[in-house]
């Protein structure tokens, strides 16, 4: 088992970079797609990574939070799109937890050969309303989670990787 975390802000590349990691490391890579389209910005994001991932071969999941019911084999490469989703997802549709959201990633993890989790940094929860608040608390919690038991860390800066973090591989 090997986990990969891809971090960056919005639109900084990090989830173009995780496709091509994923196709560089299989020729069938799996893709969990978590975001649930709630307005016209959710949709054009989806149809964009849609069209970046066109020609990559992926097997599409389409599954916002019971990451542990997808069959994966010890043989696959799983890309995680994204764990903001998935964290949105099991907060506000199943009453669920960044602790819960963790477990469900780990069960990922524990199938496959290789997961890379995508997923927003450098959030402040300063200034927002509560809820806003345990949100991105939630979102840096689990980063720091995923940080402490991935083998390959990656900040993507001005749309270029930076690795912060790589095991010996």
């Amino acid at each position: 088992m090997e986990i990969q975390l891809i971090l960056g802000k919005n639109s900084s590349g990090k989830s173009l970079y995780a496709e091509k990691l994923a196709s560089e490391l299989s020729s069938s890579p799996v893709y969990i797609a978590t975001m649930v389209p709630c307005t016209e910005d959710n949709l054009a994001r989806i149809e964009k990574h849609k069209k970046q991932r066109q020609d990559k071969n992926f097997t599409v999941y389409e599954m916002p939070f019971k990451l542990s019911e997808i069959s994966v084999t010890p043989y696959d490469v799983v890309l995680l799109e994204d764990v903001s989703n998935l964290l949105a997802n099991g907060i506000f549709r199943y009453s669920k937890t960044a602790d819960d959201a963790f477990e469900e990633i780990l069960a990922v993890a524990r199938k496959c050969r290789t997961l890379i989790c995508v997923n927003i940094s450098g959030l402040s929860a300063d200034g927002y309303d509560k809820e806003t608040q345990e949100y991105i608390e939630g979102i840096n919690y689990l980063n720091r989670r995923i940080f402490e038991i991935s083998d390959l860390v990656v900040l993507m800066q001005n749309s270029e990787p930076v690795i912060i973090k790589q095991a010996d591989m």
